[in-house]
């Protein structure tokens, strides 16, 4: 297995109290290589904890996470992260931010440039290397986003609701190349996402979490015959939504 979680518990402490706040309990989790992988919860469920936990932003209080069979220690060039804001450095160009993770690497700037340019190319972005953030759409960010977490090459891709503040018809349209782009790259995803049609879209499997302290209540395999066409509009969508939607309400609290 790529990744690892093993019986992962994770508490907060309570501000002005010598008690804590359990956010994740026993999580147990595998994620295959090369598999895309959509993790949808009710709100405060600890989505974006476990996320951070497997980023190594942060350590589980209990348990533990393996990548490739070894314990994450902390942040790691074999993990790559992209936020629901976009959080490209204003002052500089498309093409300069996605260089940004590559001059961490020590890339020569001649090859990061190549890259970076490769990497725009890849998210539909070669026209608008030279333009600021502020000059790009709120769609045409995040694929700056994207292509910035690409270019350092991370076997791992880490996505904590990425289209969130997007419209819908732009949220759709990146959804579609989100997954042209895995399907080119073979890159291991995990998707966070608080959309029930959103992870049954994307995922090949839907981890399904509980109320917190988050727990992953099931994981769901999701198979379709083709992709081609409105696949919302197949029969099976609306079962995968149903049987999701049913698990989370069964919780009794609201979903997305």
């Amino acid at each position: 297995m790529k990744i690892q979680f093993r019986d992962v518990g994770k508490e907060f402490p309570v501000r002005d109290s010598d008690h804590t706040f359990p956010a994740l309990s026993g999580v147990t989790l595998d994620v295959r290589e090369g598999e895309f992988l959509t993790l949808v919860g009710p709100s405060g469920c600890g989505k974006s904890t476990l996320l951070d936990l497997l980023s190594g932003l942060t350590e589980p209080t209990s348990g533990e996470i393996l990548i490739d069979g070894a314990p994450v220690e902390g942040p790691g060039l074999d993990r790559g992260i992209v936020f629901q804001q976009y959080a490209l450095l204003p002052w500089r160009t498309a093409l300069a931010n996605v260089e940004f993770g590559l001059e961490a690497k020590g890339v020569p700037r001649t090859e990061r440039r190549e890259l970076a340019r490769h990497y725009l190319d890849l998210v539909g972005l070669r026209d608008f290397e030279a333009r600021y953030p502020h000059e790009l759409s709120g769609g045409m960010r995040q694929r700056v986003a994207i292509a910035r977490s690409l270019a350092f090459d991370p076997d791992i891709l880490l996505m904590d609701e990425p289209f969130a503040a997007l419209d819908a018809q732009t949220r759709e349209s990146l959804q579609e190349e989100l997954l042209r782009i895995w399907e080119a790259t073979g890159k291991t995803v995990v998707f966070i996402t608080h959309g029930i049609d959103e992870a049954v879209y994307l995922g090949q499997r839907v981890a399904v979490m509980s109320a917190g302290p988050g727990r992953i209540r099931t994981v769901l395999d999701v198979s379709f015959d083709s992709r081609e066409g409105d696949l919302r509009a197949d029969p099976r969508f609306g079962e995968y939504r149903h049987e999701i939607w049913t698990l989370l309400r069964e919780e009794a609290i609201p979903v997305g």
